[in-house]
């Protein structure tokens, strides 16, 4: 079971391997946006929670921050993947 996890894993590093730069690229720098602002939006939801004094409109604001991250790098992946697989033919 966990020989055949590791190979499915090995598969799909040699494919990222075999990617071309650009749409590798776009995918490594869309994951570093997605991470900043993860990490922006959970600094403000604990923020808002334990130090500072409870605004819903803050709350609001800081937990669809981190709602749009993931989208973000949804998009980034998948539109990477899509650059890699038109433009590979």
């Amino acid at each position: 079971m966990q020989a055949n996890l590791i190979k499915k894993i090995d598969k799909i590093v040699d494919a990222f391997n075999k990617m071309d730069k650009m749409p590798k690229a776009l995918i490594k720098y869309g994951c570093y946006v997605f991470l900043g602002l993860f990490v922006i939006g959970t600094i403000m939801v604990l923020l808002n929670n334990t130090i500072l004094t409870y605004d819903s409109y803050f709350d609001l604001l800081s937990k669809s921050i981190v709602k749009v991250s993931f989208s973000i790098a949804a998009e980034v992946i998948i539109g990477g993947l899509l650059l890699d697989f038109v433009f590979k033919k």
